[in-house]
């Protein structure tokens, strides 16, 4: 689902945005169903110009990324209301339009099985809950200039 943000709560230092104008920025869509968890996420990122979506559940996340504009990264946290994240990334893999869209994992589960299931499901990387700001912006810098 998207939201918005009323003023107060808006966070966009350096330029960054939240889903309602892209101004040709990258979309990074953020998929978890919580609230605090998709804020901090974009408090992070916002620092790289970026504009922030997002979706609560794996069916909002399905329907937000085919809608433009397409996102260029997608975060999807592992544990969603209405289905598992690597259903999610899976579907996403399987539709000609998201095919090519860089998947990352996000979940505070970090067993190995949960690391493989989210790399064979077509994630490229994974980020462990709690989230460490610095490592989180590197890699998705990285991501977005295709390295």
């Amino acid at each position: 689902m998207e939201r918005r943000l009323s003023p107060e709560r808006r966070i966009v230092p350096r330029g960054g945005r939240r889903d309602e104008d892209h101004s040709g920025r990258p979309v990074v869509l953020i998929v978890d169903d919580h609230v605090d968890s998709r804020d901090l996420m974009a408090a992070v990122l916002q620092e790289l110009g970026v504009t922030i979506a997002e979706a609560g559940t794996g069916a909002d996340g399905l329907r937000r990324a085919s809608q433009h504009p397409v996102p260029a990264l997608i975060m999807v946290d592992l544990s969603l209301p209405d289905c598992h994240g690597t259903d999610v990334a899976r579907a996403l893999k399987a539709a000609g339009s998201t095919r090519e869209i860089p998947l990352v994992a996000l979940s505070a589960s970090v067993t190995a099985s949960d690391k493989d299931a989210a790399a064979a499901a077509g994630c490229i990387a994974f980020i462990e809950k709690p989230l460490l700001p610095d490592e989180v912006v590197e890699m998705v810098r990285r991501l977005l200039n295709g390295v």
